[in-house]
């Protein structure tokens, strides 16, 4: 086997390796021997063919094996051996490469190596940007509250209807359907509000609701189905009237949302705590913006040169959808994305960072203590906890992303301690308003609270009851990572 190096002191390199037949003449004939011994070949017994059909029938292929075998393996060795740190993969130059399994005397494979660039991260040349740090309004915070006693409060039938409470309403030939009353518009309000258990109410059901989504929940049908051109006139017999009242910010309120290793005690400490919440949940769409800012910084001030005609050509044997017209439009975009993977990469170098197993376990387990067992002691969920580390761990797609996730953590650690940015501190309105133009979505004020005359008893008689807990919010999983950059 001969090794032809060309070009060697460039960015792309060209390599030719040379098999000819007495490198895997061996190989083959300890395979056809093999093949012979299990072929079943007709008029023959198992073993006993003739060698000579069963080289005709299977030596090309054997062939075709072993010198694919012998080419991988040549063109690998090299690659370690020369401590090569390559872009991509080594590319093929098909009018170099003989194949002729009718000559099977000489093969010759000639490929186009690329080698990484070499370049310093200096992060002193990027320019100074804004770093946002989001707070949490007072009125996001009054919000949590609210849903947080809402959540330990009681339900209990009053004698009227108010503006939040849940109505059951039974209405033509054995119908029944719900609503909250909030949901209702100004003239189903007008209707509604202030009647009593038992009394009757004729509506044209069309024309009560805010929305058609409010009007098909309550019809039970998909909103698609909806057919609003006649009236709907029918008698609204009330039969239940539903009311939450959220709990009393006391002592038992305070201890039951609080926890060992985290104790809350009056309101003071209440909303800190939530305002903590609410920051952390918007700190991914924060830290994205940073991170967005300070790659598009690094690549724009990293001096990186990468060889265009062979990236072009890697990205189009990957993405066999490319074509070469539409590559020249949007390599610029693939270039930005290669040169961040390379800056990436020397970062990770740079820092010595490293992810193992059980900073992995550490953060599944604080996952699911931070998003469902907030209430408990750790030491008394220990076994369920170990049981859900493990299941999560089998998970390779999970895995992966929380691999992903923790490595961009600490990329972005690095970053911020070592860019320069001036810090600037607003609310998520703001945030989204200024950045995207969203423009903040007006909420009504919460109502005032009223008491409950019913008792418990008359609450247990409801057919339905709203339920009592809210689903957390999901946290969204860093974005996968790809081995061939896709264009933004």
């Amino acid at each position: 086997m001969n090794i032809l190096k060309e070009k060697q002191n460039e960015p792309v390199q060209v390599l030719s390796i040379e098999i000819c037949e007495a490198d895997y003449a061996e190989k083959v004939l300890n395979a056809l021997k093999k093949q012979r011994r299990t072929a079943q070949v007709p008029g023959f017994r198992v073993g006993n063919a003739p060698m000579a059909l069963i080289k005709k029938m299977y030596e090309k292929s054997l062939i075709a094996d072993a010198v694919n075998d012998l080419m991988y393996e040549a063109l690998n060795n090299h690659v370690h051996e020369n401590k090569l740190d390559i872009l991509g993969e080594p590319l093929p130059i098909d009018d170099r490469t003989i194949v002729d399994f009718e000559h099977p005397e000489k093969f010759v494979f000639t490929f186009e190596i690329a080698v990484k660039p070499e370049f310093t991260v200096d992060y002193a040349k990027v320019p100074s940007f804004t770093r946002y740090e989001v707070a949490a309004a007072e009125e996001e915070i009054d919000n949590y509250i609210e849903d947080l006693r809402k959540r330990h409060g009681k339900y209990c039938a009053p004698e009227v209807i108010s503006d939040e409470d849940f109505v059951t309403v039974e209405y033509g030939e054995n119908n029944n359907g719900n609503f909250y009353a909030n949901s209702l518009n100004d003239e189903g309000k007008k209707l509604f509000i202030g009647k009593k258990m038992g009394e009757t109410v004729s509506v044209d059901v069309n024309t009560i609701f805010e929305n058609d989504t409010k009007l098909a929940e309550f019809l039970k049908i998909p909103a698609e189905t909806l057919d609003k051109s006649q009236p709907n006139v029918v008698e609204m017999k009330v039969r239940y009237i539903g009311h939450l009242e959220p709990a009393e910010m006391n002592d038992e309120f305070f201890q039951k949302i609080s926890s060992e290793d985290h104790p809350i005690a009056n309101e003071a400490e209440l909303r800190k705590d939530g305002a903590a919440k609410i920051e952390a949940e918007y700190a991914q769409h924060v830290g994205q913006k940073f991170m967005n800012d300070a790659i598009e910084g690094l690549v724009a001030n990293t001096d990186i040169s990468l060889p265009a005609d062979f990236m072009k050509k890697f990205i189009l044997s990957a993405q066999k959808d490319m074509t070469a017209e539409k590559l020249e439009e949007e390599y610029p975009k693939y270039e930005k994305s290669f040169k961040w993977e390379l800056i990436e990469n020397q970062i990770v170098r740079d820092n010595n960072i490293k992810i193992d197993e059980e900073a992995v376990k550490n953060y599944i387990r604080n996952f699911f203590i931070s998003n469902y067992f907030s209430q408990f002691k750790v030491e008394e969920i220990a076994d369920r906890l170990d049981a859900l580390v493990a299941d999560t761990m089998k998970n390779k797609e999970s895995l992966k992303q929380i691999y992903d996730q923790l490595f961009d953590q600490e990329i972005g650690n690095v970053l911020r301690n070592n860019l320069k940015t001036t810090v600037k501190r607003i609310t998520f309105a703001e945030f989204a308003q200024e950045l995207y133009g969203i423009k903040p979505q007006t909420e009504e004020k919460p109502k005032a609270k009223r008491s409950c005359k019913k008792t418990a008893a008359k609450e247990e008689s409801a057919e339905e009851t709203p339920a009592e807990s809210e689903e957390k919010p999901k946290k969204k999983a860093a974005p996968k990572k790809k081995s061939t950059p896709k264009a933004e």
